[in-house]
């Protein structure tokens, strides 16, 4: 329904704008007729603008925010593929390479399919290859980055570049050897620290504070 909506309102704006651009070539002095025109054609213009937002927004967002969604298994709920991930919770990884793989074969073009079957196919299996080999042709920047690694590490195949060249830098930083911590630095040994200033008010052993001369307030002690 939009679609249909885009082309008629799309089609009726350029109509409108040629017949007012005809219409204020052949009558100058009609200002009010050729400003009436021009916008009716703006008022439509605007509402054909609205069909046309979603599809501008998809090409401008696209870049950015396409790579982390393309490809996402998380919108695909087929039969097949909530039975796979049920078999993949329980432990029966056989079950949902096998349930992953019937439905790969009926729908093709879904990555949900592949990458079920890549994480619970067996280790350096036949399964495990054809799924990594399929998932790497989607956008999806992790789970194309572990279907390299199961193709260059696991059964020696070198997929190529990606066709996304923001995949290929995700690749290339995921690859990239960390660097060596550095040595520790030799610091030398620090001195003694400085004996503290003696009080002198303070005795530790040996003699007696003098007397005290009693004052006014106080009695003399008995001797």
């Amino acid at each position: 329904m939009l679609v249909l909506f885009r082309i008629i309102f799309t089609g009726l704006f350029l109509w409108l704008m040629s017949h007012a651009a005809r219409g204020a070539q052949a009558n100058l002095s009609d200002d009010v007729g050729n400003a009436g025109s021009f916008a009716l054609a703006v008022v439509v213009g605007l509402v054909a603008g609205l069909t046309w937002a979603p599809v501008l927004g998809e090409v401008l967002s696209g870049p950015m925010t396409g790579l982390m969604t393309d490809g996402s298994v998380s919108e695909d709920r087929t039969w097949f593929i909530r039975a796979a991930r049920r078999c993949e919770a329980r432990g029966w990884r056989l079950a949902a390479v096998l349930l992953a793989f019937w439905d790969a074969v009926l729908r093709p073009k879904m990555p949900a399919a592949y990458v079920v079957g890549m994480n619970n196919a067996r280790p350096g299996g036949w399964f495990e290859k054809v799924f990594a080999r399929e998932v790497w042709k989607f956008n999806n920047i992790a789970n194309c980055v572990r279907a390299h690694d199961i193709l260059k590490l696991r059964h020696d195949l070198d997929p190529g570049a990606h066709r996304e060249p923001e995949v290929n830098i995700a690749l290339v930083a995921h690859l990239r050897e960390p660097t060596k911590t550095p040595p520790p630095m030799a610091v030398p040994a620090a001195g003694p620290a400085p004996l503290p200033a003696r009080n002198a008010r303070i005795q530790l052993f040996g003699g007696t504070l003098p007397p005290r001369e009693p004052t006014d307030e106080e009695p003399p002690a008995a001797s």
